[in-house]
């Protein structure tokens, strides 16, 4: 499984649907890269963007959460 794969299976659990759209612009604007290129290396600076980013769609507890589950892949 390459590690875009965990990381949008994980992300689906959260954001459901929208979770696909939602790492795209998350990796483009922040990482600068196109989503499935991401490396694990890449996911502690990405979970960080991403619970700020969820924090609009999420309560601030699931965002942290999100956040620290990807994190740790």
């Amino acid at each position: 499984m390459r590690p875009y794969d965990a990381l949008l299976a994980l992300t689906k659990i959260y954001l459901g649907p929208a979770a696909e759209s939602f790492l795209g612009r998350q990796c483009q604007l922040a990482l600068k890269i196109e989503a499935p290129k991401i490396t694990k290396a890449q996911f502690k600076d990405l979970a960080y963007v991403v619970e700020v980013a969820a924090c609009r769609f999420l309560d601030r507890g699931k965002a942290e959460e999100m956040s620290k589950r990807i994190a740790a892949l």
